[in-house]
């Protein structure tokens, strides 16, 4: 009797891996805790074409729009915003950080991330511009016939600068009637792009001449700073950005919303 029960208790090797096998997804689900809601064996990456706001000091959301290419974790492209105080576009460049692997109340059992696709991003944005004024002005043709001297004047800076001042001197001897230099009584500021020089006036015509501006330069950086996954940013950023005008030459900052497209 006893061993006809055992043989009756007998399985095959075949219904035993099942049940093993069964047994084993039992098991994980029951060790799982909860997921962190990120994505499975994703990379973290921010190529391609994002949309979203940026607010400036007034707290108005302001389109925007960025072209990103991420190389692994290094980042480069363009921002355009529309109707912000300051900044209105220009080039970024940049990092991109994958966030660290997800241990905490996943599955031990296994070896992915599950926030993969989660991470971090630097991004800023800068500009180089002249800040001095001008610096010299050079005659290439004197003109003739100038009874008297002619007016000088100077073409306007960017917005927030001061346009550059200065008198005409006219030649002697074998120049006479000729203008002979500018002597420059204000050299101005905010000029990006050396200045037109004109004359006016004084009974001749014909002298040319060219403006040089200093070399001084500043750069303008505004840095954001963004969290989220590969469909999704958001964040803040600061800086100083004087290249609209001069009211933005105090601190920028503000947040920024990106979806990708």
């Amino acid at each position: 009797m006893t061993n006809l029960f055992a043989n009756a208790m007998k399985i095959p090797k075949h219904i035993t891996r099942i049940l093993v096998t069964i047994l084993a997804i039992a098991g994980l689900v029951a060790c799982s805790g909860g997921s962190s809601g990120g994505v499975y064996n994703q990379t973290f990456n921010v190529s391609g074409q994002w949309t979203g706001t940026i607010s400036d000091g007034t707290g108005v959301a302001r389109a925007a729009s960025m072209t990103l290419s991420d190389g692994g974790g290094t980042v480069s492209g363009t921002v355009s915003v529309i109707g912000h105080t300051c900044i209105s576009g220009g080039n970024l460049t940049g990092t991109s950080v994958q966030a660290l692997a997800n241990t905490t109340g996943d599955n031990p059992l296994t070896a992915d991330q599950e926030n993969s696709n989660a991470g971090t991003v630097s991004l800023a944005i800068t500009s180089g511009q002249a800040t001095g004024g001008v610096s010299a002005v050079a005659i290439s043709a004197g003109g003739a016939a100038y009874t008297s001297v002619p007016v000088v004047s100077f073409s306007e800076p960017p917005s927030g600068g001061i346009r550059a001042e200065g008198n005409a001197v006219l030649g002697t001897g074998d120049t006479a009637g000729e203008v002979g230099g500018v002597v420059i009584t204000h050299p101005g500021s905010g000029y990006v792009l050396a200045p037109s020089v004109f004359f006016s006036g004084g009974g001749g015509s014909g002298a040319i001449a060219s403006a040089t501006i200093d070399t001084a330069t500043v750069s303008d950086s505004v840095t954001f700073t963004l969290a989220g996954s590969s469909s999704a940013l958001n964040g803040a950023y600061s800086g100083v950005w004087k290249s609209n005008t001069g009211t933005c030459s105090v601190e920028t900052s503000g947040t920024i919303t990106l979806s990708r497209l």
